[in-house]
């Protein structure tokens, strides 16, 4: 069985989720279609989600509120405010994410640049960060370069965002099994239950 897998390189929600999603997935020998897309810039717009700098302060509050409890909850480190989010370009890590699955390397460079946005307080949209990541994966950096500047990553990129729209996902981390949607970490339960 499939399950499709939607997320953003710069959601906090994401990060806090991946490792119980990918136990999930593996537990159920379920195999993951990972979908790195366009968050703020195509999926918002088009769905009525809102940026997180323009949100109303009483929003803004609670989103850290919550970043931290749920890390305390799974013992996850995690900054609710990274000095680089939002990054510069979140499109070059996630073309790069694309880029790695590409090459057979599935559910790992989209975790680092998780990790080292909302963990480790690194500027994902820079080269030598992306450079860095590829090293502490074993991937040819070059490669991966080279690759994720294509026009065939580029269109990968926008198609992972235009049918994120079209199955109804308005938020990051979601995941779609038999059809259905679960749309955050907290819904993690109701999609092993489903499973």
């Amino acid at each position: 069985m499939k399950i499709k897998y939607y997320y953003s390189v710069a959601s906090p929600f994401t990060f806090l989720a991946i490792d119980r999603f990918v136990e999930l997935a593996n537990n159920n020998n379920l195999e993951i279609e990972e979908k790195p897309f366009d968050l703020v810039g195509e999926v918002f717009p088009n769905t009525g989600g809102i940026p997180v700098p323009k949100r109303h302060p009483a929003r803004l509050k609670y989103r850290l509120q919550e970043i931290k409890r749920i890390g305390e909850k799974y013992n996850i480190k995690i900054n609710p405010e990274p000095k680089f989010f939002p990054p510069k370009d979140p499109h070059l890590p996630a073309k790069f994410a694309i880029a790695a699955i590409n090459s057979g390397n599935k559910l790992t460079f989209g975790k680092e640049c998780l990790k080292y946005l909302w963990s480790e307080e690194k500027d994902i949209s820079d080269m030598s960060i992306l450079r860095e990541i590829c090293v502490n994966l074993n991937l040819d950096f070059n490669q991966i370069k080279e690759n994720a500047l294509t026009k065939l990553v580029d269109g990968i990129y926008i198609e992972n965002s235009q049918s994120a729209i079209k199955e109804g996902v308005f938020g990051a981390p979601t995941y779609i099994y038999k059809e259905e949607l679960y749309w955050g970490q907290d819904r993690l339960e109701y999609l092993k239950d489903k499973i």
